[in-house]
C-alpha cells in the first residue's frame, strides 16, 4: 500500500469469534457462498451461510470412566457438554470441525467461558476439569495454541479433552465453553516502513518529517492522530480512512503516530527546533471499539528506526516485534475528540518468536528481570540478558557462518541473501575459534538485535529451500 490513492486495510488481533481447534485438514475449499432455500407458505426465504469462522460438527470421539455424555455447539463457536456418573480422572474427547467462511486468517486465542454457568466454576479450579486443546487425537499434551491458525475459506478439525478432577466428581456436569478466534494485524508496519524509506512520493518521508516538524514548532507536540484536524494527513498518507476488516465488516479504527526517542539510543531522526527531542524513532499505535479482551481495549505499538547498529545509512527498519499492549482513552483536542493515552501504554503479559525456535516475554509480574519490562521504553531499550544467552553459541549462527565461509556454497541459489543478512548482523556478535563459538554483545538493545537475528533466520530459511536442504 502506498500514497498514491491507495487505502492501507488494517487487519488486527481483534473481535472474537467462539469456536474450537482442530487437526489440520486444509481443504483449499472455495468460498462457501450456495444460498439456501427454504420452502415456507406463499413465500421461499433465501439466504447464505454467515461471512464468519462457525463450528460445523461436534462429535464425541472417546471416554473414559465417563457416562451418559452429550454434546452439542452454538454458532458461532459454542461447545456445551453435560456428562454423568464420571470418576475420579475421568475423561471425554470431541472431535470439533471448524469452517473459516471469510477471506482472512483467523487464530487461535484460546478458551472462555463464565463463571456463573452451572459446572463452569470448576474449570481451571485446582482438582476440577482441565480442558486440553489438541492437533491429533493422541497427543499427550496441549498442542493447538496461539501459534495455531484457520486459513480463508478452510476447515480445520481438532480434538479437545476434558479431564475430570476428583472436585468434579458428581451425578451431573454441564458446562457452556467458547473457543475463541481472532484477527492478527497485517500489511500495517510493512506499510508505513515503506512510506519512511519513499523519500521521493509527496506524501512520503519527507512530508512525514515536515508535519512533525511543523507541530513541534506550533505547540512542542511530538503525536498526530486520525482524528480531528489531523485526519486530513493521514488522508494524504493513506489515501483515506483506515479500517480494520472484522468478519466481513470494515470497523474504522483510531491510529497514533509518534515521534520520539524510545530506544535510548541517539538514532533516527531530530527535530529542527532547537532543544527538541534528538535520536526520534517513529512508533505507530492502533486499535478499535471492537479491540477488547476481557473489557480491555488492545493497542499495538511498533517502532521504526534509521541509522542503527549495523543499520545501512538512512534505511528505516522495524524495531523488534508488533508489541500488544492496552492504553486508556482520552480527549486528543479541543473539539473533543477521543484517541488514547499512550504515555499510559502498558504491554500485555505475552510471548514473542525470537530466533531459533526460541522466544522472549514481555509484561509479566514475575520471573527473570525481562519479564517485568511493561512500557515501551523499557522494552525497546532493554539489553536482555536472557535473550542473549539464548542465542550465545546457538546453532544458528554457527550453521550461517559454515555456509558464508565456505567455497562450495558461493553462486549457489540464496546464498547472497543469506550472506548479507549475516553480515548485516556483524555488530551485534564476535565469532571465535573459526566459528565454533559465538558470543552476543551486551551493548545491543533488544529492539537493535532482533530484528537483525530474524533477518538472520529467515534468510537461512530461504537458503535451504531453495537448495532442498533441510532446516
Amino acid at each position: 500500500m502506498n500514497a498514491r490513492g491507495m487505502r492501507i486495510v488494517f487487519v488486527v488481533l481483534a473481535m472474537t469469534v467462539s469456536g474450537v481447534y482442530a487437526t489440520w485438514k486444509f481443504s483449499e475449499a472455495p468460498p462457501n457462498d450456495t444460498s439456501v432455500g427454504m420452502g415456507i407458505q406463499l413465500n421461499d426465504f433465501v439466504f447464505a451461510p454467515k461471512e464468519t469462522l462457525q463450528i460445523t460438527n461436534v462429535e464425541l470421539f472417546s471416554t473414559s470412566k465417563a457416562q451418559n455424555v452429550s454434546v452439542n455447539f452454538t454458532h458461532p463457536t459454542y461447545v456445551s457438554s453435560t456428562i454423568t456418573s464420571q470418576a475420579e480422572n475421568a475423561s471425554v474427547t470431541y472431535k470439533v470441525t471448524v469452517w473459516n467462511n471469510t477471506n482472512v486468517t483467523y487464530w487461535y486465542l484460546g478458551p472462555s467461558w463464565q463463571e456463573y454457568f452451572e459446572s463452569n466454576n470448576l474449570i481451571g479450579a485446582k482438582n476440577g476439569i482441565t480442558i486440553t486443546t489438541k492437533d491429533n487425537s493422541d497427543d499427550k499434551g496441549r498442542t493447538f495454541d496461539e501459534a495455531d491458525w484457520v486459513p480463508p475459506y478452510t476447515e480445520r478439525d481438532f480434538y479437545v479433552t476434558y479431564t475430570f478432577g476428583v472436585n468434579a466428581i458428581g451425578s451431573y456436569i454441564s458446562t457452556l465453553l467458547s473457543f475463541d478466534f481472532g484477527i492478527h494485524m497485517d500489511a500495517v508496519h510493512d506499510g508505513f516502513c515503506e512510506l519512511l524509506n519513499d523519500k521521493v512520493s509527496t506524501y512520503g518521508y519527507n512530508y512525514i518529517a515536515e508535519v512533525f516538524n511543523q507541530k513541534y514548532a506550533e505547540n512542542k507536540t511530538t503525536v498526530i492522530a486520525n482524528v480531528g484536524e489531523d485526519k486530513e494527513i493521514f488522508d494524504n498518507l493513506f489515501g483515506g480512512e483506515l479500517t480494520i476488516n472484522v468478519d466481513g465488516q470494515e470497523v474504522p479504527v483510531t491510529v497514533m503516530i509518534r515521534r520520539d526517542n524510545v530506544d535510548n539510543r541517539q538514532t533516527g531522526d531530530s527535530y529542527s527546533s532547537s532543544g527538541a527531542p534528538t535520536g526520534c524513532e517513529y512508533t505507530i499505535y492502533i486499535t478499535s471499539e471492537a479491540l477488547t479482551v476481557g473489557g480491555k481495549p488492545l493497542v499495538y505499538a511498533v517502532s521504526y528506526s534509521n541509522g542503527g547498529v549495523g543499520g545501512v545509512g538512512d534505511t528505516w527498519y522495524q524495531l523488534g516485534q508488533l508489541y500488544e499492549g492496552t492504553a486508556p482513552t482520552k480527549t486528543y483536542d479541543s473539539q473533543g475528540n477521543l484517541a488514547f493515552d499512550i504515555t499510559k501504554w502498558v504491554a500485555t503479559p505475552n510471548e514473542y518468536e525470537f530466533v531459533d525456535g526460541k522466544s522472549y516475554k514481555v509484561g509479566y509480574e514475575q520471573g527473570d528481570q525481562y519479564d517485568k519490562l511493561k512500557t515501551l521504553e523499557q522494552i525497546m531499550s532493554a539489553n536482555d540478558q536472557d535473550v542473549y544467552n539464548d542465542i550465545d553459541n546457538s546453532q544458528i549462527l554457527r550453521k550461517v557462518y559454515a555456509v558464508v565461509h565456505s567455497s562450495a556454497n558461493y553462486n549457489r541459489a540464496g546464498y547472497d541473501a543469506l550472506k548479507q543478512a549475516f553480515e548485516k548482523a556483524a555488530p551485534f556478535y564476535n565469532i571465535y575459534n573459526n566459528g565454533q563459538e559465538v558470543k552476543i554483545k551486551r551493548e545491543a538493545t533488544r529492539a537493535e538485535l532482533v530484528p537483525y537475528m530474524v533477518a538472520i533466520q529467515n534468510a537461512y530459511d530461504y537458503y535451504n529451500q531453495v537448495n532442498g536442504l533441510a532446516g
